[in-house]
């Protein structure tokens, strides 16, 4: 996934910056720096993203299943 594609990923799912460490675990300069290109998106990242956009899953529901998986 390059830059423009992970900014209109995000976009898309209407995700925001505290909604991308949520799910990610990630702080936000390593959102910013994917934004920017500056470092490459993990796989693990894209892929989330480009199933969210698939399956049409909001920021709720992601949440609600990251949220499944920590309890586990």
């Amino acid at each position: 996934m390059k830059a423009l594609e992970y900014r209109a990923a995000v976009a898309v799912t209407g995700l925001n910056a505290a909604d991308i460490k949520t799910l990610f675990g990630v702080e936000l300069s390593s959102h910013l720096a994917w934004a920017e290109g500056t470092e490459a998106i993990p796989r693990a990242v894209a892929l989330g993203l480009l199933l969210m956009l698939a399956t049409n899953t909001n920021v709720r529901q992601a949440e609600i299943l990251v949220s499944d998986i920590k309890a586990a």
